[in-house]
């Protein structure tokens, strides 16, 4: 089983990034929606949702919103969430490579470092592939992703942190051109590890990619605040398209 498929189905996932919370999604969508035209009755599809924050956050905005993501348990979340705010999502249980539709969008997003879980980059860039095939002209994809260099240059190997009578400890290191991370939850007495590994793409290799795809880029952004990218400073690489 693919690690993801383990780790996005555990109760633990939220708990370790409880920290990426509403108020980031909200600075996310704010920045978005200032470096975009779009109606307010747009159609947005979220590929790789997660627990819904940015889903939810466009859709009280007005959007018709579509939100994919293969963690039933996520999905599920996202729904509570969407039922909590009053809001209707279209919410669709698969991975975003198979993701089929006969819909076009107006905004594809794909955030939180949701591409690279792959092993070869092919399968890594069918999202970027699909994103650009479901969209309608001129219609806009986001990619938030991590900046490689900074994380290179800044790599934290060990941290252990307490929430709700939780421990969780994370090992991070780069092996070739992979950053892979070792959690241990600890609670109650019982021990569950879990893993990550995610390809490290730099700005040249997405560029490329996008380009080839069929996208015109049209910004890049180092963080959720605006600010430009530096390839060694910024923690972030927000790459905003148009087809």
């Amino acid at each position: 089983m693919a690690w993801f498929n383990d780790w996005f189905n555990s109760d633990e996932y939220l708990n370790v990034y409880s920290h990426r919370n509403n108020e980031e999604a909200e600075v996310l969508l704010k920045l978005i929606l200032s470096k975009i035209q779009i109606k307010n009755s747009a159609k947005v599809l979220d590929m790789a949702c997660g627990a819904g924050r940015h889903a939810v956050a466009f859709a009280k905005r007005g959007f018709k919103v579509t939100a994919v993501d293969l963690s039933s348990r996520l999905l599920d979340e996202a729904k509570k969430n969407a039922t909590a705010e009053k809001v209707k999502i279209k919410f669709v249980l698969s991975d975003i490579r198979t993701f089929l539709t006969d819909e076009k969008f107006d905004l594809t997003m794909n955030l939180f470092t949701s591409i690279g879980y792959f092993k070869s980059d092919n399968e890594n860039f069918l999202v970027i592939r699909k994103a650009y095939n479901v969209l309608n002209k001129q219609g806009c994809f986001v990619l938030d992703y991590f900046n490689k260099n900074y994380i290179e240059n800044n790599l934290v190997s060990f941290t252990t942190t307490k929430n709700h009578g939780t421990t969780i400890t994370q090992q991070r290191e780069i092996q070739g051109n992979r950053i892979v991370k070792k959690i241990a939850v600890e609670k109650n007495g019982m021990m569950n590890d879990y893993y990550e590994s995610v390809r490290l793409y730099d700005f040249d290799e997405l560029r490329s990619e996008m380009e080839k795809t069929g996208f015109a880029i049209k910004h890049v952004l180092g963080d959720f605040y605006g600010s430009d990218f530096d390839r060694n400073k910024s923690p972030r690489l927000i790459i905003f398209a148009e087809k």
